[in-house]
């Protein structure tokens, strides 16, 4: 790799890193490229050169976490092929979700916190709604056999699942993904009962 383009990749995960250390702590309405760039100890022009602003930092590393979660949506989302295959595999699909989720938590907990940007929870929600709806839009069999309207189902998964997720962030992830994994299953379990 050119010496040039990793130093480059370097300096902007360092401005990241750097930033995501001043949220835990502070607004992100509070924060000035000055607290950044000083923290980081670089020059202006050096985070100018990486990002527009504040909000371009953050929306950068909202977008890598949101794609990130996709790529395991779309895992998740395969297993929903054949009721077989679902049932089958969906222990282990949801496993690798939380091993996920619990990977970026120090992420998620920043974000979902009052030091996060407004309406983070709305973004994310959205990024995982629309993940869904294209996976199962792909489907033909569970868009034929669904009983009620696709945007009532989709609100209903992502903030149960979402809910789940937010809960589990803030109890300080007091239990591990396999723990949340079989949670989820019991409360599968449940509803397909009633």
């Amino acid at each position: 790799m050119n010496i040039y383009i990793e130093k480059n990749r370097k300096t902007k995960q360092l401005i990241q890193k750097t930033f995501m250390q001043i949220l835990e702590n502070k607004s992100f309405e509070s924060i000035t490229i000055g607290d950044i760039t000083k923290t980081a100890q670089i020059n202006r022009g050096t985070f100018y050169l990486h990002f527009k602003d504040k909000f371009d930092l953050l929306d950068q590393i909202e977008q890598r976490l949101f794609a990130d979660l996709g790529k395991h949506i779309d895992e998740l989302q395969s297993s929903y092929l054949s009721t077989h295959t679902f049932e089958k595999r969906q222990e282990h699909l949801a496993a690798t979700l939380f091993s996920f989720i619990e990977m970026h938590s120090p992420i998620l907990k920043i974000f979902l916190s009052d030091h996060g940007r407004a309406g983070f929870h709305i973004r994310f929600r959205d990024a995982f709604s629309e993940k869904v709806r294209f996976n199962l839009e792909k489907n033909k069999s569970i868009n034929d056999n669904l009983k009620v309207p696709l945007e009532y189902f989709l609100s209903f998964i992502t903030s149960a699942f979402l809910g789940l997720i937010e809960q589990w962030i803030r109890n300080g992830l007091d239990k591990t993904p396999q723990e949340m994994t079989s949670l989820y299953i019991d409360i599968i379990s449940f509803i397909q009962k009633r």
